[in-house]
């Protein structure tokens, strides 16, 4: 699932890295209680089933909050590593689990704010065709509705992610290519990651990723399919420069179908 109090948008992970620019500063305050908002008010309980309230009550929850606002007035690595760390200590117990995977997309843009809480933690990257990126939002009930806007909105993640992995330490991130992931190197790229997360790769892992993460799921090379042929041309125009731009700035431009 989603965790999205710790790198959703004004989340702890935000808060930190303002505490870290600006340490003791009306704006940490200001950042370090937008994300108890946050927490409260729109990941306590985002639906029936998805939020923090499934593992805890909003009382536990809130004395979390109040030891934190305390706590980061003077020590915020600290308070961050503490907040963080209980909330999941109750998710995965919850669920008895050993070891928990958050699938927040911000992870990537956001691994180097992950690090200073989580220093062992592990950032799977999957890089995706731009165009296709940008065909998915416009169809979604968040995010932009306009192609080109999308588009702005993926180049710009990118330049995030790149910087993201730069200030990481190198061994936490593994990036992968989703067309590798559900086209060309299925095994490979599965055995990759889990290497890296130090889990055996099973047979009923891989049955499930033949059954769950497949191609036609992927929806590689949507962007033709979903826009007549004018748009397609533009989009295609739009993106190839957007891929100049980011080559030029170091990153890698993940392959298209």
């Amino acid at each position: 699932m989603e965790v999205r109090f710790i790198t959703g948008n004004d989340g702890i992970a935000d808060a930190l890295a303002v505490a870290t620019r600006k340490p003791g500063s009306p704006k940490a305050e200001a950042a370090a209680r937008l994300a108890v908002s946050r927490i409260l008010e729109r990941w306590f309980e985002r639906a029936p089933n998805v939020g923090l309230h499934t593992s805890m009550t909003r009382d536990e929850v809130s004395e979390l909050c109040e030891v934190y606002l305390e706590q980061t007035q003077t020590d915020p690595l600290a308070a961050a590593r503490s907040i963080t760390h209980a909330i999941m200590a109750k998710v995965a117990g919850a669920l008895q689990a050993e070891r928990w995977v958050d699938t927040t997309p911000a992870n990537a843009r956001k691994a180097d704010r992950v690090e200073p809480i989580y220093p062992e933690s592990m950032v799977i990257i999957v890089n995706r065709d731009g165009r296709d990126v940008a065909a998915s939002f416009v169809h979604q009930t968040f995010g932009p509705d306009d192609v080109f806007v999308a588009l702005d909105q993926w180049e710009q993640r990118m330049l995030r992610i790149h910087q993201a992995v730069a200030n990481s330490r190198p061994e936490r991130i593994v990036q992968v290519d989703l067309v590798d992931l559900v086209r060309t190197a299925r095994e490979e790229t599965v055995s990759r990651i889990c290497a890296a997360i130090d889990v055996p790769v099973d047979s009923q892992m891989l049955e499930w990723f033949d059954e769950n993460v497949t191609a036609d799921g992927a929806h590689g090379g949507r962007w033709r399919r979903d826009f007549d042929a004018d748009l397609v041309a533009q989009i295609d125009d739009a993106y190839l420069a957007m891929c100049e731009r980011l080559v030029a700035a170091g990153v890698s431009i993940p392959p298209g179908e």
